[in-house]
């Protein structure tokens, strides 16, 4: 939307209805107090800093406040991370060797579909096949997630 403070106008007229909520953490239905229509948005903060919106005819919005039946576009963490690249917007660049919100997100990934390559991993990250090998070695079960490591060297 741009750095001229459309997003924030749009955002100030579009109220959530109902989160997702389970593992779907980043999927909402909201409408716009302006108009009445209905959006599924997918808040997608860890790789693109980006939502994705999808417009909803009135059935689909009844389907998913009425029944829970959520259209498949953003159902996953993976296909909300292909949206991202589909639309040809680049990856944030993270400093850290092993930032926590990769880590967080190779985790996911993992969950999500326990088959997935390093490639497509590194791929859906926007980093290297050698850095995701990295990520996904510092989230082996046997040692742990980075966070549980760290809260036992921590005392936690």
């Amino acid at each position: 939307m741009g750095g001229d403070g459309l997003d924030e106008r749009v955002f100030a007229t579009i109220e959530n209805v109902i989160d997702h909520g389970a593992d779907a953490w980043w999927l909402h239905l909201s409408r716009c107090r302006a108009c009445g229509q209905n959006w599924m948005i997918a808040q997608e903060e860890r790789i693109f800093d980006e939502h994705f919106l999808r417009r909803l005819t009135v059935d689909e919005a009844n389907r998913i406040s009425g029944d829970a039946e959520w259209p498949v576009e953003f159902s996953s963490y993976e296909r909300v991370l292909k949206t991202g690249h589909a639309l040809h917007i680049r990856p944030c660049v993270f400093l850290d060797r092993l930032p926590p919100s990769l880590i967080w997100t190779a985790e996911d990934l993992r969950k999500e579909r326990p088959d997935i390559s390093t490639e497509e991993i590194a791929f859906l990250l926007g980093i290297t096949e050698t850095k995701s090998k990295r990520l996904l070695a510092a989230t082996t079960p046997e040692r742990g997630s980075w966070w549980q490591r760290t809260r036992r060297l921590l005392g936690g």
